[in-house]
C-alpha cells in the first residue's frame, strides 16, 4: 500500500468557509469536508466589517475535528478572497474588525487617489484592475476619513495571512494574496514602494513578501496545549482563492486554454510568465496578479454570482423563500434574452434590493422590466454568459493567443444552465470541474512546499485522474451571435 499524505484545507469565501481533508495517494487526491460555516459582513454603524476572531474560532473547530480523526497532517492553510486586511500594533495585537471591500465608504475613492497618481501611471506600476475596493483604494480611504487603526498600525496583513498568523504567528505577505492589492510591482514582484511614498502610506506596515508554496511555520504552542496536538506545518499557499483555484485547473499541455473560476465572483483570464501592461490592457482594464510557480493571473473581474445569490437575499427577506435549484429551473423556463444587464455596473456591488437594481438598469435602457423571479435569474446569467464572450474576446486581443476551451472550475460550475449558456455564447469547448477547486489547489500548493509533489504540472495531473469534468458544447450560434451584438451596445468596453 502506497504511504498517504494528508492536508487540511480551509477555504473561505465572502458568504461561507470550509474545512477540507485532503489526502494524496497512488497519485490520486481524496477529499472529506469536515466542517462548514457561514460568512458575511457585518453592519456595524454603517460600516461594514469582518468577524475576523469569529472565523479563526471556526477553522480551529475545522482543525479540532481533523486531529479527532487520528490523522497525522502534513500541513494546514488558508485562502480567501482578495484586497481586505486587518492591521496589526506595536504588540502584535489587531487594531479593530477588518473593513470589508463592499464598504459603503469607498464608492469615489478611486478619483481622490488619481489626483495624486495618475490613472495611467498607477496601472503602468502595478498592473492591477481598477475597482474602488482594491487595498490601495482602501488604505487611502483610511487616510482620507481619519481612520485611528492606520497611524496606530505596525503591520498590514491581508485576510489569509492574519489568519496564518493566528496560527503560526509568521507575519509575512504571501505575493498572490498582496499581488490583489494594487500595490505590487509586477515585474520586481516587489511592493511597488514609490506608489506607497506618492500616497503618503508608511512604509513600515508592508512586511516581507513570501512566494505561495511557503513553509510559514508550525502551530503555536498555545494552539497545541489548547488542542491537545503535536505541532503541525503550518503552509502560505495561493493564498488568493483564485490564485489556488488556477493551479487547480485540470489542464494539460495543450495551447489555448482560459480558466473562469465561478462562485460568487467570476474571476476570467488566461496564465501568463510575464506581465500585460499595454495601453489596451489598461483600457480594458485587465489585472495581472501572482500565480503559483511563477505564473501571472492575467484577468478580469466579473460581478458573478453575486447577482444571483443577493436576489435570492432579497426574496428571503421578503419570506419568498427559493432554493438555487428552484431559481434554475424557474430561469431555464422563462423567455430568452428578455432582458439584459452588465453584470459590472456600480449599482450590483453592494448589497441591498437586486431586483429593484436589475429593474432600474433595465428601465434605464429601454427594455423590458424584469419582473417574476425567472425572468431576474434568466437575466443575470445570460448576461454574465455574454460578459463572458466579451472578456474571451478582450483577452484573445490582448495576448495574441486564440482560445479554444475555457476552464470553468469551482462552486459555479454547478450551475448547469450557465454552463450551457456560457458554451453558446462563447461557442467554443467549455470543460466544467472541479467543484472544490480552491480547496484542491490548497492542498496540491501544501503537497507542492512539502515535496509530496514536484511540479504545477503534476499537481494537475492529480487533479485530471482526481475528478470529474463535463464538456459543453455551444448550441444555437445564430440567436447567441445576434444577442452579443445587442449586448454590446449596453456594456462599455472597460
Amino acid at each position: 500500500m502506497s504511504e498517504k499524505t494528508c492536508f487540511l484545507a480551509f477555504d473561505l469565501g465572502a458568504s461561507s468557509g470550509r474545512a477540507i481533508l485532503g489526502t494524496l495517494a497512488d497519485g490520486k487526491l481524496d477529499l472529506e469536508e469536515l466542517h462548514r460555516f457561514e460568512n458575511g459582513l457585518m453592519d456595524v454603524n454603517g460600516g461594514l466589517f469582518w468577524n475576523l476572531l469569529g472565523l479563526f474560532a471556526e477553522l480551529k473547530t475545522g482543525l479540532k475535528k481533523a486531529l479527532d480523526r487520528g490523522v497525522t497532517l502534513s500541513g494546514l492553510a488558508v485562502d480567501t478572497w482578495g484586497v481586505d486586511f486587518a492591521l496589526l500594533d506595536g504588540n502584535g495585537m489587531f487594531l479593530g474588525f477588518p473593513r470589508g471591500y463592499r464598504d459603503p465608504r469607498l464608492a469615489g475613492i478611486q478619483e481622490h487617489v488619481f489626483k495624486t497618481i495618475p490613472q495611467d501611471r498607477l496601472y503602468g506600476r502595478t498592473g492591477i484592475q481598477f475597482m474602488d475596493f482594491n487595498t490601495v483604494f482602501q488604505l487611502a480611504a483610511m487616510k482620507k476619513f481619519g481612520d485611528a487603526a492606520l497611524p496606530a498600525a505596525k503591520t498590514l496583513l491581508f485576510t489569509p495571512d492574519a489568519l496564518t498568523y493566528l496560527f503560526s504567528g509568521r507575519a509575512a505577505a504571501e505575493y498572490t494574496i498582496a499581488s490583489t492589492g494594487q500595490l505590487l510591482d509586477p515585474a520586481k514582484r516587489d511592493w511597488a514602494w514609490d506608489v506607497i511614498d506618492a500616497l503618503g502610506l508608511p512604509r513600515a506596515i508592508f512586511p516581507e513578501l513570501v512566494q505561495p508554496c511557503t513553509r510559514a511555520g508550525e502551530l503555536r504552542p498555545a494552539l497545541c496545549t489548547e488542542l491537545n496536538c503535536a505541532p503541525v506545518p503550518v503552509w502560505f499557499v495561493g493564498s488568493h482563492d483564485t490564485a489556488s483555484a488556477v493551479a487547480a485547473v485540470p489542464a494539460g499541455d495543450e495551447p489555448g486554454w482560459a480558466y473562469l473560476s465561478s462562485g460568487t465572483w467570476s474571476l476570467l483570464g488566461m496564465e501568463l510568465d510575464q506581465p500585460c501592461l499595454t495601453p489596451d490592457a489598461l483600457r480594458l482594464n485587465y489585472t495581472n496578479e501572482g500565480g503559483v510557480g511563477g505564473k501571472i493571473r492575467f484577468l478580469k473581474n466579473i460581478m458573478g454570482l453575486w447577482l444571483v445569490q443577493e436576489c435570492r437575499n432579497t426574496w428571503k427577506r421578503r419570506a419568498e423563500n427559493y432554493s438555487f435549484s428552484d431559481l434554475a429551473k424557474l430561469a431555464e423556463a422563462s423567455e430568452p434574452f428578455r432582458s439584459l444587464v452588465d453584470p459590472n455596473d456600480n449599482r450590483f456591488i453592494t448589497p441591498g434590493d437586486m431586483p429593484a437594481r436589475l429593474q432600474e438598469f433595465c428601465r434605464e435602457t429601454g427594455q423590458p422590466v424584469p419582473e417574476t423571479p425567472g425572468q431576474f435569474i434568466r437575466c443575470a446569467l445570460e448576461s454574465l454568459a455574454l460578459r463572458y464572450r466579451q472578456t474571451v474576446e478582450e483577452l484573445e486581443t490582448l495576448t495574441g493567443q486564440p482560445v479554444t476551451r475555457l476552464h470553468l472550475v469551482g462552486g459555479g460550475s454547478q450551475n448547469t444552465l450557465l454552463n450551457q449558456f456560457t458554451a453558446n455564447a462563447l461557442q467554443r469547448q467549455v470543460v466544467t470541474g472541479p467543484v472544490e477547486g480552491t480547496a484542491i489547489g490548497n492542498l496540491l500548493c501544501q503537497a507542492l512546499g512539502a515535496g509530496a509533489l514536484g511540479s504545477l504540472a503534476e499537481a494537475r495531473a492529480v487533479v485530471r485522474a482526481s475528478f470529474p469534468m463535463e464538456t459543453y458544447a455551444g448550441r444555437d450560434k445564430p440567436a447567441w451571435d445576434a444577442v452579443y451584438a445587442r449586448f454590446r451596445g449596453l456594456v462599455p468596453t472597460a
